[in-house]
């Protein structure tokens, strides 16, 4: 899987004094690889590569993590404006909201809470359907996304902004005011966005409205029938989270593959949800201009636990095989996103000096799950080419002379033969 993103669309959350060659060089180094970087009028596009496992930096917000690790690391300045997941949030959205707006509703159902772990959606009146913002439309373009309208246009920004994608409906044509997500039966038909008619072989994950209608095969493609046209006035944003294997599943079966699928398949955070749909209902209201109509609808049955991982420092030194300063090792986790605690008592999880405690971001807790995967991090960003190559020490075994003379006459039938 590859992404594209522009270098000014970087420079949004990344303050930093590296150009963009250096940018690919550096993290290519040690983070995810940049293959290509070209100039395209003023500003500059990276495809960069994303591994299976890494998909918290499919997005310019991942790559701006990435790079306020490794940059400094190099002699660059880098670090965040501003984190966009600390900006956006419930708590701050509700100051300038009313939580308990309800001018219009939405009645919603999940048959199966294992196939969505967090589901969220708010109701945007007033939209005024017509052309991006020049901005948005110019970076989506250069990351290889058609323009289509201001409405679609914000979901495909969000989704390459965050790595979550999203889904807009037309509010109108949802019959009944009802959205029930459940797994789809075998023979089911769906009309997606592209015209096209899927026949489901069952189990699908599915959003059907109040009439019976299925209106998204969810984590895929949208329903034509609810799609956003020229007189929609009122626009549901829907952002979720769904189970990877199902969405793999209906992937495979059916022959649908979208961006989107590509991310869902993947498995995504369900702490990345929530700044979405503000960012996404920040950006609606100023380049739509959208008024909120509804509360915000937010399903979380069980909300994600914490990941703490406890280690000592000496761990560090004897797996990497080179002392790397302690605060540098600090450093590095926390620029990545780790939080890291000490205790400078001895025995409680390792007796090798000072305990770490170490927890874990939620974006990362799909691919960090043992000491050994954090020292592996601070290895990458401190640079494998700045740790010596140091051969394994060998140890000598004297073999008897039977053996010895075994190997003889072994070698001598095979040069005979």
């Amino acid at each position: 899987m590859n992404i594209k993103i522009t270098h000014k669309w970087l420079l949004d959350y990344l303050d930093t004094d590296a150009t963009p060659d250096q940018v690919r060089e550096y993290l290519s180094l040690c983070g995810p690889s940049i293959e290509s970087v070209e100039k395209i009028g003023s500003d500059y596009v990276f495809d960069i590569e994303v591994i299976s496992n890494r998909i918290d930096y499919a997005s310019v917000l991942g790559i701006a993590q990435e790079a306020v690790a490794i940059l400094p690391m190099f002699g660059k300045k880098a670090k965040f404006k501003e984190n966009p997941l600390e900006k956006y949030n419930f708590k701050k959205y509700y100051l300038t909201h009313d939580r308990d707006i309800d001018n219009k509703k939405l009645n919603i159902e999940i048959k199966n809470k294992f196939l969505c772990p967090r589901f969220t959606a708010v109701i945007i009146d007033n939209v005024k359907i017509g052309t991006s913002p020049k901005f948005i439309t110019e970076r989506l373009i250069a990351c290889g996304i058609k323009s289509i309208n201001n409405v679609v246009d914000i979901s495909n920004y969000l989704m390459l902004a965050f790595g979550q994608p999203v889904h807009v409906f037309d509010y109108d044509q949802i019959k009944g005011e009802t959205m029930i997500m459940r797994e789809s039966k075998k023979g089911e038909k769906i009309v997606t966005l592209d015209e096209k008619e899927v026949t489901l072989p069952g189990g699908d994950i599915v959003m059907e409205d109040g009439s019976g209608r299925l209106i998204d095969l969810c984590g895929i493609m949208g329903g034509l029938n609810s799609a956003i046209t020229e007189k929609t006035k009122s626009v549901v944003l829907f952002v979720q989270t769904y189970d990877k294997v199902q969405i793999r599943k209906t992937t495979m079966s059916t022959g649908v593959r979208t961006v989107a699928s590509t991310f869902f398949e993947k498995g995504l955070d369900p702490e990345r949800v929530e700044p979405t749909l503000v960012f996404g209902v920040e950006l609606l209201e100023k380049y739509a201009g959208g008024k909120v109509a509804s509360k915000i609808y937010d399903i979380y049955p069980k909300p994600s636990k914490e990941k703490l991982l406890m280690m000592s420092y000496r761990l560090f030194d004897k797996k990497i095989g080179v002392e790397i300063p302690r605060k540098k090792i600090n450093e590095i986790l926390i620029n990545l996103g780790f939080t890291v605690g000490e205790d400078s008592k001895q025995g409680l999880t390792l007796v090798e000096g000072q305990t770490l405690h170490i927890t874990v971001p939620s974006f990362r807790t799909n691919d960090i799950n043992i000491p050994e995967d954090i020292i592996e991090e601070v290895a990458r960003v401190y640079g494998y080419q700045n740790i010596p190559s140091v051969l394994q020490p060998i140890v000598y075994v004297d073999q008897p002379k039977e053996m010895e003379d075994i190997f003889v006459f072994q070698n001598r039938i095979k040069i005979f033969l």
